[in-house]
């Protein structure tokens, strides 16, 4: 028994929502709902001393359910960019903008000028005696580094409460001191600030605790041009795995959307990617060690295999061997490799060769059908056919036949065998191994769904039959390409999909009727 949280009467019924509130009738949870609809979310903050504050879901989620729609804390311009205006965080175009009349920072056009967002920062900046003067338009700009630590920094006085709730946050300040990283933001940002605003206000540890919480909190927001950066209250809480099970979307104005794209059970930590859940073990480990100042021990870390999936596996050199060449153990992946059949060792200056050889070949490769197909034969002579390179260049492949609908409809018949091979074997290790890649999924999804479209439109024209499962298959796929792309806005090329993905699936179904 619990108490109702407008009565305090005994009571066992909870908000379904939230299972968190207790009400003793339906009029005191009416009553209460303009109180509690703020907190009434499917999950709670919970504190260790080894995830500090993490997520945790209080009720059964279904797939597809959105758990949280969170607006911004605050958000700001990357660390590194070209010049973009500072109050829509849009690039300048150099024979296109105006600069701002007090402090000379400048803006994409008259709607921006004036803007509440751009206050503190412009009465800051004039404060310095002198106007900004950007005359220089190429991409980085090095006056930008330090303007979304300054934005951040000044929420202390212009806001003191998103101030409070900004610096709650963790910054990893004793973990980040010291490291290369933050002796080059001390001197980029920590040192410049004080000397170009010519300010005292901030001290130096101020400054880079604020950098801390900026980079370890910060999500890259797509909806401008070039990507912003965002902090969102609690979101910031949400645990890094390598195979999460939430899934981000954005929505025109920047919100954040959490959803989870399968089933998560009561009581499970939530978790998103820091890193890029495509990338091999090595790249993700390194990109979190150098960017979160963590290694990570998610269960997809931990298994070599990587769900069986030999992600980051060699073809054993044995001959008449079938195994496959990986290191022992996480420990070991620079150092100790060996076959899981035959225990043959291989050497690691060979592993890496032929790493740093398939990477720079594959960045520099001319896109082409041809070119692709050339990449996967000659380096299927040591890695597997799902390695992590291998299925990027099946991903470029499989974009590269057919770009559009007119162009599929030409495709010589071994090529379209070909892309329909490839994406649905994407398909199926993308779910296992990256389900809340939910772009990219989606993205999948429609190629195959539009190539065996194509395939089946060419068997009708040779026979009278009727290819209704074809037609049922490429209608399932066109569906789950909804599912996995329905939270996307048309400000991205996956929002078009969606509409176009909709359009599909109801001919499909007037056809299978």
């Amino acid at each position: 028994m619990s108490q109702c949280a407008v009565c305090n009467e005994p009571t066992k019924n909870k908000c379904s929502n939230c299972n968190q509130i207790f009400y003793c009738c339906e009029e005191h949870q009416k009553n209460h709902w303009k109180l509690h609809k703020i907190e009434c979310k499917p999950f709670k903050v919970e504190e260790s001393d080894e995830l500090g504050r993490y997520l945790i879901s209080t009720r059964s989620i279904k797939p597809f359910e959105i758990i949280l729609r969170e607006s911004a804390l605050i958000s700001v311009p990357s660390q590194i960019t070209g010049p973009v205006c500072l109050v829509c965080l849009n690039g300048i175009e150099p024979s296109d903008y105006i600069e701002c009349d007090k402090c000379g920072w400048p803006l994409c056009g008259i709607e921006c000028k004036g803007k509440a967002v751009h206050r503190a920062e412009c009465d800051f900046t004039a404060k310095r005696g002198t106007k900004v003067s950007i005359k220089e338009f190429t991409s980085p700009h090095p006056l930008y580094q330090c303007m979304g630590t300054v934005r951040c920094l000044l929420l202390k006085k212009s806001d003191p409460e998103k101030w409070k709730r900004f610096s709650n946050l963790e910054s990893l300040d004793k973990v980040r001191r010291g490291s290369m990283q933050w002796k080059a933001d001390l001197e980029s940002i920590g040192k410049f600030i004080p000397r170009f605003f010519k300010t005292t206000e901030f001290d130096e540890d101020l400054i880079m605790k604020t950098i801390g919480i900026l980079q370890i909190n910060g999500h890259e927001v797509p909806v401008t041009d070039p990507p912003h950066v965002s902090v969102f209250s609690n979101a910031s809480f949400l645990e890094h795995s390598c195979i999460p099970n939430l899934a981000k979307s954005f929505t025109r104005e920047g919100n954040l959307v959490l959803w989870a794209p399968k089933a998560i059970k009561k009581n499970t930590h939530l978790s998103i990617c820091y890193s890029d859940a495509v990338w091999g073990t090595a790249e993700r480990q390194q990109h979190l060690m150098h960017t979160k100042l963590f290694k990570c021990t998610c269960p997809r870390c931990l298994d070599v295999t990587e769900f069986g999936t030999n992600y980051d596996a060699f073809k054993c050199t044995e001959n008449d061997c079938e195994g496959v060449i990986l290191p022992s153990s996480l420990k070991e992946w620079n150092t100790h490799w060996s076959c899981s059949t035959c225990g043959n060792q291989a050497d690691i200056s060979f592993i890496k060769n032929i790493l740093e050889r398939a990477g720079k070949d594959l960045q520099a490769m001319d896109k082409s059908v041809d070119n692709c197909i050339k990449y996967i034969q000659h380096y299927q002579k040591w890695l597997t056919n799902r390695h992590y390179f291998i299925c990027q260049a099946k991903i470029q492949l499989v974009q590269l036949i057919g770009i559009d609908p007119k162009e599929l409809m030409v495709v010589a018949e071994d090529k379209l065998n070909l892309k329909m091979e490839y994406v649905k074997e994407l398909i199926d290790l993308y779910e296992k191994l990256a389900p809340c890649e939910i772009r990219m999924l989606g993205n999948f999804c429609f190629e195959l769904h539009s190539a065996i479209a194509e395939h089946t439109r060419r068997i009708s024209l040779q026979t009278t039959l009727s290819p209704k499962n074809m037609l049922e298959k490429s209608l399932l796929y066109v569906e789950k390409c909804i599912n996995y792309l329905q939270h996307e806005c048309d400000l991205f090329v996956e929002g078009h999909i969606l509409k176009q993905a909709k359009i599909n699936r109801d001919a499909l179904r007037m056809v299978l009727v």
